[in-house]
């Protein structure tokens, strides 16, 4: 019967869960490779094995990666020369380069656990080569002190033990798959410019393999003291850490200064599209760039690919929601640059879907003005109608001499008010104004009203400074639409009284009526409400418009049997709420 296949996410977490141990095979196969010594054949046989740990350890490739076919011709070619040269020096060589991997994992751990476990490891591997792989490649003439690889091969194995010792659950290093290649790389040429000096100590000063080890590692020791000094001298001035710090920083100007540049950019050009053109344009001053080609999608308007510059022989493409753009190099970019390049296109995308908004906002505010403009001249146009309304009213109850000369006289004053009244709002739809802008005297203000209201039912009263002026504008809005619902509410309520009262600034409608409904009473002066007396969208205007003017709408009472709304300037309104 056939076994189930392995899912290929299940080999990979026990991959994840096996890197110490499969380190720890790596480093023990190592140890029996250095033990059969001269044993060529039985080395050979041993190292296959000990490579295919390695390639199961390695944290250069994910454990889920495919690996291509030329790669893996490239590997091969690459063991065949490792077990065609194999002899104690291709070992030390071969100990330098993982001495090198190791390092590269030990200055990168975060957490205590993997430290001193890869630190074990990188121990095992320096005592290993030093003590047993250097001293047998060394030349038969040069001396070398007896015993000194047995002497590795029992104390080497002591650093493995330290790696035993580190509890399981901390040798999983969350950045188990990434590795330090300058530290790496630091620990490889160090060892290295250890065993040439080494050698080039024996073979200057004629001294035994022992003593120009020792006198090597003082050297070294001295010049890393010397050198650890100058980064960071903490005497009261910079030293090479300074200099090396403005150098890397010096490496990223090109890409500030676009930066900088893109959101300079942002205040001079305000549609979207040619923002995005000019920015592409300016990708032409950073290193490696030849050209490239971008499109925008803003919802379902996506644009055609505008070109840039010239196109090279590679490509590169990065993506926003609301942006494609390519880059065309003459060279192929590295991961770090696929990286920097990615940030600037995001950043561009950002401040191109910054473009769309403002932009939407400008057409909202304009949209908003032409309705507020149109909401004012509504109300104006609906007041008219209802003043023509009411004439025409009284003209057909007009059946008696007496009543026809009554209607005639209300026609006589009003209609000359009517005219002036649609040739001032015709006006500000040509001019467009301020509400507050229209001052009237307030005897004459109240007069007309008065003579506006004559018929209706409506008792006005006032009392009025001879040279107190009014917005006229603002308080015959309010007072049309406070009186016009009250009318409104009469035809369900026959018997309440409606009065319109001025005392000084402030303007007041009550009338006697049932009081309304306290949900409706929250949001009435907020929002546009709905109700079938016409309450809502009316009053909600005239208190934008009264906002506007510094005055506040209010409802000061509501209660059965008054139901009062209150005009008055806004500094008023907050010390009477006080």
């Amino acid at each position: 019967m056939r076994r189930p296949a392995v899912p290929r996410r299940m080999r990979v977490m026990w991959l994840t869960r096996a890197q110490p141990w499969l380190l720890l095979g790596v480093l023990t196969s190592l140890h029996l490779l250095l033990w059969l010594d001269d044993d060529l054949l039985f080395g050979r046989a041993l190292l296959l094995p000990h490579l295919g740990l390695l390639l199961l350890w390695q944290p250069l490739l994910r454990a889920q990666s495919r690996i291509e076919w030329p790669v893996l011709a490239a590997l091969c070619a690459l063991v065949g020369v490792f077990l065609w040269f194999y002899g104690p020096l291709a070992l030390s060589l071969w100990l330098l380069l993982l001495a090198g991997l190791v390092g590269g994992k030990v200055f990168f751990s975060r957490s205590r656990g993997p430290r001193i476990y890869y630190l074990g490891a990188l121990a095992y591997l320096i005592t290993a080569l030093l003590t047993i792989a250097l001293p047998r490649a060394l030349p038969p003439g040069l001396p070398v002190p007896s015993g000194i690889d047995a002497l590795g091969l029992w104390l080497a194995p002591l650093a493995l033990t330290v790696m035993l010792l580190v509890p399981g659950r901390e040798r999983a290093d969350r950045d188990r798959e990434v590795l330090d290649f300058v530290s790496g790389t630091f620990v490889l040429l160090l060892l290295a410019v250890l065993v040439l000096g080494t050698l080039a100590a024996m073979q200057l000063a004629g001294v035994d393999y022992l003593r120009a080890l020792l006198a090597t590692l003082g050297v070294l020791a001295t010049a890393l003291m010397v050198m650890g000094w100058a980064w960071n001298p903490r005497a009261g001035f910079g030293g090479v850490s300074v200099a090396f710090t403005r150098y890397v920083l010096s490496l990223a100007l090109p890409y500030e200064r676009w930066l900088e540049s893109l959101a300079s950019l942002s205040q001079e050009e305000s549609r979207p599209e040619e923002f995005v053109a000019r920015a592409a344009n300016r990708l032409l001053a950073l290193p490696l760039i030849s050209g490239g080609e971008w499109r925008t999608r803003s919802g379902a308007n996506t644009m055609p690919p505008r070109r840039f510059g010239e196109v090279a022989a590679h490509r590169q493409d990065f993506e926003h929601p609301l942006l494609d753009l390519t880059l065309y190099t003459a060279r192929p970019l590295s991961g770090g640059l696929l990286w920097h390049f990615n940030l600037l296109v995001q950043l561009l995308g950002q401040f191109y879907q910054a473009q769309l908004r403002t932009e939407e906002l400008r057409r909202l505010s304009y949209l908003s003005a032409i309705h507020d403009t149109g909401a004012r001249l509504t109300h104006d146009v609906k007041n008219l109608l209802q003043s023509l309304n009411t004439l025409c009213f009284a003209a057909r109850e007009a059946t008696d001499p007496d009543s026809a000369a009554r209607a005639n006289a209300l026609l006589a004053r009003q209609l000359p008010v009517i005219s002036a009244r649609l040739e001032a709002t015709l006006d500000k739809l040509r001019r467009p104004q301020p509400v507050d802008g229209e001052w009237t005297p307030a005897p004459e203000w109240l007069q007309a009203t008065a003579a506006h209201f004559v018929g209706q039912g409506v008792t006005v009263e006032g009392m009025t400074e001879p040279d107190q002026l009014l917005p006229g504008a603002l308080y015959t809005t309010v007072a049309e639409n406070l009186v016009g619902n009250a009318l409104q509410k009469r035809l369900a309520e026959p018997d309440i009284t409606i009065v319109l009262r001025l005392g000084g600034d402030r303007l007041s409608v009550e009338d006697s009526g049932s009081a309304i409904a306290d949900d409706l009473a929250d949001t009435l002066l907020q929002a546009p409400v709905g109700s079938a007396s016409g309450l809502g969208v009316g009053l909600y205007q005239s208190a934008l418009l009264a906002r506007a003017s510094g005055f506040r709408l209010q409802l000061d009472h509501n209660r059965e049997g008054c139901v009062r709304f209150v005009l008055a300037p806004e500094a008023e309104s907050k010390s009477a709420a006080a």
